[in-house]
């Protein structure tokens, strides 16, 4: 069902294009996907991503460091990775663009000081940010086996993937207090409730923890 609701997507999104309708009557209409448990995911915590950072950095500093830093900054995946161009970089306003696709909305996300430093000494006019050591452009295959010669070379033992990256850039911040709309938007999520399927668990489950310490504490 999920593939054919896909399939009349597009033809109603060709409609709107050519002003034939205004909107999609499919709009508001969602199929319930199961989405795995949190437990199953190798989910990092801020102690752990910082570790991976300081290993990163000191195992490529100019090549998969800056890599790793920005999957941890902004949560991008890993098609966004492989397909960033220089142009979505605004070095001034220290953001990244990322533009609507038909899996994700449009978005401008923060970089720190230090992403925006490295980006500015290699900053050219157009091209792939991220190129291989060949100078070649990335693939999400690439991109792997590239990480998984830092795993083997560093003996690190987090187990991680860049797809984690994005899973615990989400938990930890809903559990600094962090908004579920705030953070469909720092996805790319179209919608909330994609937001909510993947991640309310988290949430609910920090609410209960907090009301048991409530009630423990007035006790």
């Amino acid at each position: 069902m999920q593939g054919m609701k896909c399939s009349i997507d597009v033809f109603f999104k060709y409609l709107v294009k050519k002003e034939v309708i205004s909107e999609s009557p499919l709009t508001t209409i969602f199929y319930q996907k199961i989405a795995p448990d949190i437990k199953s995911r190798n989910i990092l915590s801020k102690n752990q991503i910082e570790e991976l950072l300081v290993k990163s950095k000191a195992f490529s500093p100019g090549y998969l460091y800056p890599i790793i830093k920005i999957l941890v900054e902004t949560a991008v995946k890993p098609n966004e990775i492989v397909d960033l161009n220089w142009k979505q970089i605004d070095l001034e306003a220290k953001e990244v663009f990322f533009p609507k696709t038909d899996c994700a909305q449009e978005r401008r996300i923060k970089i720190s000081d230090e992403l925006a430093s490295i980006f500015e000494k290699n900053k050219k006019m157009t091209g792939l940010v991220f190129l291989t050591y060949y100078k070649e452009p990335f693939t999400k295959n690439k991109l792997r086996r590239l990480i998984e010669e830092f795993k083997v070379k560093t003996a690190c033992k987090l187990p991680w993937t860049p797809m984690d990256l994005r899973h615990s850039f989400a938990v930890n911040y809903l559990l600094e207090r962090g908004d579920m709309k705030r953070l469909q938007y720092l996805l790319g999520h179209n919608n909330v409730f994609d937001t909510k399927r993947l991640y309310g668990e988290v949430l609910n489950k920090k609410l209960k923890t907090e009301v048991l310490n409530t009630f423990e504490i007035g006790s």
